[in-house]
């Protein structure tokens, strides 16, 4: 039995699949302690009774340089708490799923001359990742098409997947349930703060389907908790099937496994969920600086397992047209279910978990960094 550091950043697309490779390692004997930057998040860690320490972090601002060096004090800060955090239980190995938050610990464990495993969720590789590359032993990746933006170093890049969680990997594993003839479930997500344009868009364009179409309609939406009364007056007085909207869900597997389509942002995590339930999206990616929740969709769409519409382009009136397409071409929507399989890899927890074991065998014989 191994101890092994487990860190991420503050977001859902990197402490959801930390969480997931720790409870693995957690399950093969070794003993896990989580460390994140700042205090977002550790409400999950400590509910999966994880044992959990915080380092101080803060988010790198481009548009700000006070911010920026308020983040730089805030890492040096981190580091001197990591390096102390690493002499007090001597981890084997520090496993990192990205984000500014793992920052102080990989530098520590870098200091420190102990193994690190990165993650890395997106295809376009974070800031945070790409800035501790160069310290990996190894570097696991979701898509192939993340090493065409890695600079070139001598590290094992290894395509594994993103670890999911073993309560979506369960429900996947049971048989989709059937909606009776005619109906269709449209599940819409954006994200874990949610997004208003989805709001705006899905609700007036189901207003402009016929009421023979809404009757046989289901609807599960995620909103901003601001926008939750807004929303579902939207829908008031239409003849829908059923209708829940909501800003938070706690049985996002149900909700998956239930579903005939998605419309969703495009992060990581929401993409491989999706796919690992066999279930076709519109993708609708964040118009973000970087543009990584773009490729992520591309890759989705590439395999032919969801349609991808820019932010300019989602439209009430397109949006209509692309959802009566596919209810009406059941066809479609099973090949689209398909080719969202193959990119779901419910084996990437336990690939990841082999690999943090090879580079702590590798190091007990002088092998590591």
């Amino acid at each position: 039995m191994a101890k092994i550091f487990v860190t991420a950043g503050a977001s859902g697309g990197h402490i959801f699949p930390a969480i997931a490779t720790a409870q693995e390692l957690q399950r093969r004997g070794h003993s896990v302690h989580f460390v994140l930057g700042g205090p977002k998040f550790a409400e999950l860690v400590e509910a999966e009774k994880i044992p959990l320490s915080q380092l101080a972090a803060a988010p790198f601002n481009d548009r700000s340089w006070l911010s920026r060096g308020v983040a730089v004090l805030y890492l040096a800060w981190g580091f001197l708490q990591a390096l102390r955090l690493l002499a007090k239980h001597r981890p084997s190995l520090v496993f990192s799923a990205g984000g500014y938050g793992s920052a102080a610990l990989v530098f520590a464990a870098r200091f420190k001359k102990i193994p690190i495993v990165l993650n890395e969720q997106n295809v376009l590789p974070g800031k945070a990742n790409l800035l501790l590359a160069r310290f990996a032993s190894r570097i696991l990746l979701t898509f192939e098409e993340t090493l065409r933006y890695l600079p070139k170093l001598n590290v094992p890049m290894i395509t594994t997947g993103t670890p999911l969680r073993a309560s979506l990997l369960a429900v996947a594993a049971t048989p989709k349930p059937a909606l009776p003839n005619g109906e269709f479930h449209l599940l819409v997500l954006g994200g874990s703060q949610g997004a208003r344009i989805l709001s705006e868009v899905v609700p007036e364009a189901v207003r402009h389907l016929s009421p023979a179409e809404q009757q046989r309609l289901h609807i599960t939406q995620q909103v901003r908790a601001e926008d939750a009364a807004q929303v579902a007056q939207q829908y008031a007085g239409l003849p829908l099937k059923s209708l829940t909207v909501q800003p938070f869900f706690t049985d996002m597997p149900k909700l998956y496994q239930a579903a005939s389509l998605l419309v969703a942002r495009s992060g990581t995590g929401t993409l491989l969920e999706a796919a690992l339930f066999g279930l076709p999206a519109i993708y609708v990616p964040l118009e973000l600086a970087d543009g990584h929740q773009k490729l992520n969709a591309a890759v989705a769409e590439s395999a032919g397992a969801a349609l991808v519409l820019p932010q300019a382009y989602f439209t009430p009136a397109n949006l209509l047209v692309h959802l009566r397409a596919l209810w009406q071409e059941e066809a479609k929507l099973q090949q689209m279910a398909a080719a969202a399989r193959t990119l779901g890899r419910p084996e990437a927890v336990r690939t990841v978990a082999n690999h943090i074991e090879e580079v702590m065998e590798g190091t007990a014989y002088g092998e590591g960094i």
